[in-house]
């Protein structure tokens, strides 16, 4: 009959335990959000804005664009007119103002990680002369123009 002293069976049962691999969380990079233009009809301000915008996904090598019209108090979660319909945006406050935008992008699966989001506070326009404005968003400078109405990206 062969015996098993406790302090021997303690000893192996807490070897066991800290032998057993822990599940690794990968690391997720938040998303990109790049080429952000906005704009905004002149006879309605803010009623409705025109955003387009591109995301780049590190952790799925997905690049995407997006765009499409949203009217003033219509917050919350939209998927936009993405190439890729896996991302959505957020408009947490509905408030358009091209001056005050904070948005923040994800993935549609839920995921808790790969979000990004784009204060207001990034983005400035500074009006050039009668019916132009500059807008920089931290990341590129975009001239706009007022034409038909519509503010538009001078190129």
């Amino acid at each position: 009959m062969k015996t098993i002293s406790i302090s021997s069976l303690v000893l192996a049962t807490s070897t066991s335990i800290l032998a057993t691999p822990s599940p690794i969380v990968p690391v997720l990079e938040p998303l990109q959000v790049t080429n952000l233009n906005a704009a905004i009809y002149s006879t309605s301000l803010p009623a409705t804005c025109f955003l387009s915008f591109a995301i780049k996904d590190s952790n799925t090598n997905t690049e995407t664009k997006c765009s499409a019209y949203w009217s003033i108090g219509m917050a919350g979660n939209k998927t936009y007119n993405c190439s890729d319909k896996a991302y959505q945006l957020h408009l947490p406050n509905g408030i358009y103002d091209i001056e005050n935008i904070d948005f923040g992008v994800s993935r549609t699966d839920g995921s808790e990680g790969g979000r990004s989001t784009v204060k207001g506070d990034l983005w400035k326009c500074e009006k050039q002369e009668y019916l132009k404005a500059q807008c920089k968003d931290g990341i590129s400078v975009s001239m706009w123009r007022l034409l038909g109405g519509l503010w538009v990206q001078h190129m």
